[in-house]
């Protein structure tokens, strides 16, 4: 018992010890250093965001005139080649233009030929029938007067029978005359201008018939390139008006990538860049691309001001279909040798990079200039070497 109360005796005074140590030295702990190693390794930049695939060529098909869609002959996933009928319209308007132009067309292609070629034979033998009528009238009575005049110089007919027979000679001389001019008339009825504007007339309404016989061709809407119908955007019985979109045609693996990137970050971002292309859909598979063009301009979208950088996306991947959201990393600096040290070993007394290097007693502050930095890592041109043990936590060391 009595040995059993020294022990316990001698534990307290131990105790006692330890807190007035710890007292006298302010109550504080020496800082532990952790410590990692200066590596060579890949280091790179990059810009992570999020974009949509586009058709490389925009493949939409609209409505070349207004009316009715008459016939869709093939449905939306349907392969079709280039010419190929898409959708049938139908026009109420250009019909009836075309039935009205038809017509008119030709009645004026009569009233020309009637100009062009003079009075119709019927007319012309019509004429000459009462042009010899009338002049065998007045050789009859021409005969008539001869025999009168003699007759009248024996004294054996009366002044007043000579009288009448020249007087109607005189008749139908008038007649006979009036008749020839009509004839003549008729010849030439129609002046050099009144030809010229008749062909004119002709050659514009037959412009107009062919404009409206185009646009009745125009009715068969034909697929402008080969691929899928991606979309369908009318149907059958609907009315669409000229300029309205009808279809969408993709052309399997033919896309780009239009990345949204935040205005901060533009300026890292340049012409050949690579790119990694994920999908939420596939989330096991990567797909390659590259910067084809930055950012031109900034724009506003939603609650970010963005740039559209467009990439190219190698090997034709044609489970990338239009429309499809994607995430983004552009690799904007990339070293595949850098020697790195973790971000927070980097500090800047007075403004000076250095970092510790621990020897296994001491950490020695050693200035150091800085390469490619990342949120994880910094690359280190000068000042440690591969194998050096780093602090990293050099801000709680200082303390």
């Amino acid at each position: 018992m009595r040995k059993f109360s020294v022990i316990l005796i001698l534990l307290v005074v131990i105790l006692a010890g330890i807190a007035a140590v710890y007292f006298l030295s302010g109550g504080t702990e020496t800082p532990r250093f952790l410590t990692t190693q200066a590596v060579h390794r890949e280091i790179k930049m990059t810009v992570s965001t999020n974009g949509i695939i586009e058709p490389l060529e925009r493949n939409e098909v609209y409505a070349p005139v207004d009316g009715l869609v008459a016939r869709i002959p093939l449905h939306e996933g349907a392969e079709i080649l280039q010419g190929q009928l898409l959708m049938e319209l139908e026009s109420e308007q250009i019909r009836t233009a075309l039935a009205n132009a038809n017509t008119a067309l030709l009645e004026a292609r009569r009233q020309e030929k009637t100009v062009l070629t003079g009075p119709s034979g019927e007319e012309l033998a019509e004429l000459d029938a009462s042009i010899a009528e009338a002049s065998l009238e007045l050789e009859q009575v021409n005969k008539d007067l001869a025999v009168e005049e003699t007759l009248f110089a024996k004294g054996a007919v009366a002044r007043v029978s000579l009288d009448n027979l020249r007087k109607q000679k005189a008749q139908l001389q008038l007649r006979v005359d009036g008749r020839k001019r009509r004839k003549q008339e008729v010849i030439e009825r129609y002046s050099t201008e009144e030809k010229q504007w008749e062909k004119d007339k002709v050659r514009e309404l037959t412009g107009q018939l062919q404009f409206l016989e185009q646009q009745k061709q125009m009715e068969s809407v034909a697929a402008p390139r080969s691929g899928l119908i991606y979309a369908l955007e009318v149907k059958t019985g609907a009315y669409v008006a000229k300029g309205q979109l009808l279809a969408r045609i993709n052309q399997p693996g033919k896309i780009r990538l239009r990345a949204y990137v935040d205005e901060p970050d533009l300026g890292r971002v340049a012409k050949g860049q690579p790119v990694t292309i994920t999908w939420d859909g596939l989330p096991d598979r990567e797909w390659i691309g590259v910067v084809e063009k930055p950012a031109e301009q900034v724009v506003a979208m939603n609650n970010r001001t963005i740039g559209y950088v467009l990439c190219s996306v190698e090997g034709e991947p044609k489970e990338l279909i239009p429309n499809l959201n994607v995430k983004v990393e552009i690799t904007t600096a990339r070293k595949p040798d850098a020697l790195v040290v973790p971000r927070s070993a980097v500090f800047s007394p007075g403004g000076k990079p250095s970092v510790l290097v621990f020897n296994g007693k001491t950490a020695v502050k050693t200035p150091v200039a800085l390469g490619v930095v990342t949120s994880e890592e910094i690359e280190i041109l000068e000042g440690v070497q591969a194998g050096d043990n780093i602090v990293t936590n050099p801000l709680e060391t200082q303390k």
